[in-house]
């Protein structure tokens, strides 16, 4: 790890990983194994649908960063899951709060 450093420290989603990988993939240097793997799980799991809309509007609900990319990753389907994911937020959600999280997740229309 000589001559290497951190540029930037934080979250990414797996459809971010896979932008990412996928741009230093058509650099000059080819990937190393770790990267390659990761690259290859992205492939996998990455979502179609426009996550960084739904990455703003949630945060928009003063989640902190880490809460957002989990729910976009689990893509719960129901409201215990959803409340279990965000158990370790200082904020406490009322069941219209939960319903429309799992609206936005789910590209369901409220109501």
């Amino acid at each position: 790890m000589i001559g290497k450093k951190v540029e930037e420290k934080g979250y990414v989603t797996v459809d971010e990983l896979y932008e990412i990988l996928g741009e230093r993939k058509k650099g000059s240097k080819p990937l190393t194994y770790e990267q390659q793997v990761a690259l290859e799980y992205a492939e996998k799991f990455r979502s179609t649908k426009d996550y960084k809309a739904k990455m703003k509007v949630l945060e928009g609900m003063n989640m902190s960063g880490m809460a957002v990319i989990k729910l976009l990753e689990i893509r719960p389907k129901n409201a215990m899951l959803t409340r279990q994911i965000l158990a370790h937020e200082k904020l406490t959600f009322n069941d219209e709060q939960i319903a429309q999280i799992l609206a936005i997740i789910n590209d369901r229309e409220k109501g």
